[in-house]
């Protein structure tokens, strides 16, 4: 019998599309489709490629004047690559592609967002030419892309309590071929689709060894409402 290799990703999430306080800030490994259920957060953005990653950024729960937005990025010696101005960000959650710049030192970089009003914002992601190039290829149960259930405005803020988790079957390339829910408590019986969808659009490194040990990572999400 094939021993599979478990690995328990933990993670949070609160409903609404702006932190509590301060403003939001989120990587995404390709530009998600309209009306899409799930979509692909990133702790990886890759310069070659082609790659359409994205930086998405929330102020507020609704619409409001917040005088601009500007994202800037700075490589990992902290020199600057990008910053562009978006006159007509609305405060809500909004997604940009990521500029990248060229020629810009891989590593850990500083994502930097200031508004019009004042608030600034900052979070840091991993930059390589290709993922070969990155420590997180060496990591080989855990996603460099991890799926995320998009929220559903359909249901109440009041309502997003409750707890997901699902496991997926990643084949040796680092893609996930099966996905099952295996705990859907309140909010999450609501949103099971939605969790089926995010555990297919994950990334792994990928493992010549699965071909033997087959890979099942769990991923857990916790909901609370605001």
């Amino acid at each position: 019998m094939r021993m599979r290799w478990i690995i328990v990703l933990l993670s949070s999430a609160v409903a609404g599309s702006a932190a509590a306080e301060g403003i939001y800030i989120e990587f995404l490994w390709s530009k998600t489709p309209q009306g899409a259920i799930a979509r692909q957060e990133t702790r990886q953005f890759l310069t070659e490629g082609g790659h359409e990653h994205q930086v998405c950024v929330a102020a507020n729960a609704k619409e409001t004047d917040v005088g601009g937005l500007w994202v800037e990025f700075l490589d990992a010696d902290g020199r600057r690559v990008s910053l562009e101005e978006h006159a007509d960000y609305p405060g809500t959650k909004r997604c940009y592609p990521a500029n990248l710049g060229k020629d810009g030192a891989p590593g850990v970089w500083t994502a930097r967002v200031r508004l019009g009003d004042g608030r600034a914002q900052e979070k840091t992601v991993r930059v390589d030419p290709r993922i070969e190039d990155s420590p997180y290829h060496l990591e080989r149960g855990v996603p460099y892309v991890a799926g995320r259930p998009n929220y559903d405005g359909s249901i109440p803020p009041a309502e997003w309590s409750g707890r997901l988790v699902w496991a997926m079957d990643v084949d040796p390339q680092g893609r996930v071929t099966h996905v099952e829910v295996e705990v859907a408590e309140g909010v999450g019986e609501r949103i099971r689709d939605r969790a089926v969808a995010a555990g297919y659009l994950s990334l792994f490194p990928p493992d010549p060894a699965r071909v033997a040990t087959p890979l099942r990572a769990r991923r857990s999400l916790s909901f609370a409402p605001e």
